[in-house]
């Protein structure tokens, strides 16, 4: 499907209407493909990348860290870690450095940070639990209500410096697990841990080239409360447990649309595209010869030097009248033309291998049948060396009773007799011709 060929002319076998009816197509055939490139790209341009969801088994999961923020004066009363062991309930106290609470202009902060070795694990650590106390009288004059704001342990965006701050996805972890707590009330917190890999942003992105992640965890959580049985309603209780110990939920951006992609779905076209041209008008002329051969310096015009010393007496290229030449030159000439096609069919046009296999076997098989007529025939010809031919004269006759022992003796008065007729028959002869 060369355009410029067309432009050319029509051959000598072809009307004009077909040339114009070719270059009609062609020309409707590279706007329609225009387009679809221009399509391809401003989808590039508009992409957004879509999240990849997988769960990936683990040995164990950290705990959240959590921030509670009130109007009055609380404190941590009771941290506790219950762990499973033998399938016996043991509790154990939190490491006094889990627990903080400080105060932020009007507000009171009580902050929950496992230790790292604190991690949640099957028949080990099955829950932890927490209780917070208000050490202050509840009036009508302070609201009682409190903020619990959830975030996983390795991106806790209360404290932690955040160097790459995505606005969109680090202000939805913000607020996405962020509850109210009222007093005398107990609550079960359970979670799920998320990682997100975040493509970093880049202009290599878009060409299709393997991105740069950037990993955030975080956790999707739940709050469920009911009424505390206490005589103290100044209490809030919270018991921390995750929904799976051994599974991660991963959630991965991938590019849908790149230019390599693209460039792909611009091949699949024109590969369509051409298939339809070749149906409605046929295949184009073949052409063994690239950019390498017609343009590049140097190795244009000494693959063309070349090819001129190698194959000068194709018949493509030798214009003179055979006429002027003897029989003898004519035969030569056109030897040599179909040396020089052959030549070129070979190293351009065709693959030979195969054909050399072919021939090859063809030679050992002529061999092999050569190697076996002449073994045959060894064997007869001996055998036919050792047959005596018997005068007609000779009588066999057995003097002997071994059946293998054979005596032949010639009958001599008829030999005698027959020789004398033979000399009569001479001589009447010899006086004839005298008379």
């Amino acid at each position: 499907m060369n355009l410029a060929n067309l432009f050319k002319g029509h051959g000598r076998s072809e009307t004009t209407f077909l040339l114009g009816l070719k270059i009609f197509t062609m020309i409707m055939i590279l706007a329609c493909l225009t387009g679809y490139l221009a399509v391809i790209i401003i989808e590039i341009k508009q992409d957004v990348p879509v999240t990849v969801t997988s769960f990936v088994n683990v040995d164990a999961i950290r705990p959240p860290n959590l921030h509670i923020s009130s109007a009055y004066n609380i404190s941590f009363f009771v941290c506790v870690e219950n762990y499973s062991i033998n399938n016996k309930y043991t509790p154990a106290m939190c490491s006094p450095e889990d627990t903080s609470v400080f105060f932020n202009d009007s507000l009171y902060v009580g902050n929950y940070q496992p230790s790292k070795d604190v991690i949640f694990r099957k028949k080990t650590l099955n829950s932890i639990g927490l209780i917070i106390s208000i050490n202050e009288e509840i009036t009508l004059e302070k609201t009682w209500d409190m903020t619990l704001i959830a975030f996983d342990s390795e991106y806790d965006l209360m404290f932690t410096h955040i160097p790459n701050y995505s606005k969109n996805y680090d202000d939805n972890i913000l607020v996405m697990n962020m509850y109210t707590m009222e007093p005398n009330q107990a609550y079960l917190f359970t979670y799920t841990r998320i990682i997100k890999e975040l493509i970093s942003p880049s202009w290599m992105n878009d060409f299709g080239v393997p991105p740069t992640y950037e990993r955030k965890p975080s956790i999707s959580s739940n709050l469920v409360g009911g009424p505390l049985q206490t005589k103290d309603g100044g209490n809030v209780q919270i018991i921390i447990q995750p929904k799976y110990n051994n599974i991660v939920q991963v959630d991965k951006e991938v590019r849908s649309h790149t230019y390599l992609g693209g460039l792909g779905l611009v091949g699949g076209a024109w590969g369509l595209a051409a298939a339809i041209y070749a149906f409605l008008f046929g295949a184009d002329a073949l052409r063994p010869w690239g950019a390498v051969h017609l343009y590049c310096c140097g190795f244009s015009r000494s693959a063309q030097r070349r090819f001129r010393n190698a194959s000068s007496n194709i018949p493509f290229f030798d214009t003179s009248d055979p006429n002027t030449l003897s029989l003898a030159e004519q035969n030569r000439l056109l030897r040599s033309r179909i040396d020089s096609l052959e030549l070129f069919l070979q190293e351009y046009v065709i693959d030979v291998q195969f054909l050399d296999k072919i021939r090859k076997l063809n030679q050992s098989m002529h061999n092999d049948d050569n190697a076996t007529t002449i073994a045959t025939t060894e064997p007869l010809q001996q055998e036919e060396s050792s047959i005596i031919t018997m005068p007609p004269n000779l009588n066999q006759n057995s003097t002997t009773d071994d059946p293998t022992t054979t005596i032949y003796t010639a009958d001599i008065a008829d030999t005698a007799d027959k020789s004398q007729d033979d000399s009569s028959s001479q001589q009447n002869t010899f006086i004839t011709q005298q008379q």
